[in-house]
């Protein structure tokens, strides 16, 4: 019994290091050492989209990268983990740091619909901006990052928070919108 445990273990390693392979050579503009992307996660990208991630970065199962018009770039740092069932949504840039751990149900999204009265919204262009997360920040599960923000360096967004402006160095920010309620000591 213990070798038929070992046994499938095994092959579930050897099952896992393929599904990276193919989805890293499928996929990614660049990949460092020890990638691990899960088999349910997908990805949707227009051909010349650059996906790129350092080393020890493990995308979550059910993760959806959806990578399209006009020039999207997305940039994950070195030892993060991107949760199950992220969202990752990106027309021009998306910048994920160092020693990110980004909980499951986070959505990031660089850009957003116009709003103009005269014109029905689905028949206006997108608004396109950026998403910049610093090294060593911790995403709560739930959590929404919208377009034009900037999380600086050692943030934690709480669970369920909805990022809508910058939050600095160390903050730590919850609601929604997200509002700094106090630092990292």
């Amino acid at each position: 019994m213990r070798a038929d445990k070992a046994s499938y273990r095994n092959r579930g390693g050897i099952l896992q290091r393929f599904v990276t392979a193919y989805k890293r050579f499928r996929y990614f503009s660049r990949a460092g050492s020890n990638l691990v992307v899960k088999r349910s996660a997908e990805f949707r990208m227009v051909k010349h989209a650059v996906l790129e991630v350092g080393s020890n970065v493990t995308i979550q199962d059910y993760s959806f990268f959806q990578l399209t018009m006009p020039e999207p770039k997305v940039f994950i740092g070195n030892n993060t983990v991107i949760g199950r069932r992220n969202i990752i949504t990106a027309k021009n840039r998306i910048s994920i740091g160092n020693d990110v751990l980004i909980g499951s149900d986070v959505q990031i999204i660089d850009h957003g619909h116009g709003m103009r009265r005269d014109i029905p919204i689905r028949l206006q262009k997108a608004e396109i901006g950026f998403v910049e997360i610093g090294n060593d920040v911790w995403i709560g599960a739930g959590a929404k990052i919208l377009m034009n923000v900037t999380i600086g360096t050692g943030a934690v967004i709480g669970a369920n928070s909805v990022v809508t402006a910058d939050i600095p160095d160390y903050a730590i920010a919850v609601g929604s919108p997200a509002k700094v309620v106090k630092y990292r000591s």
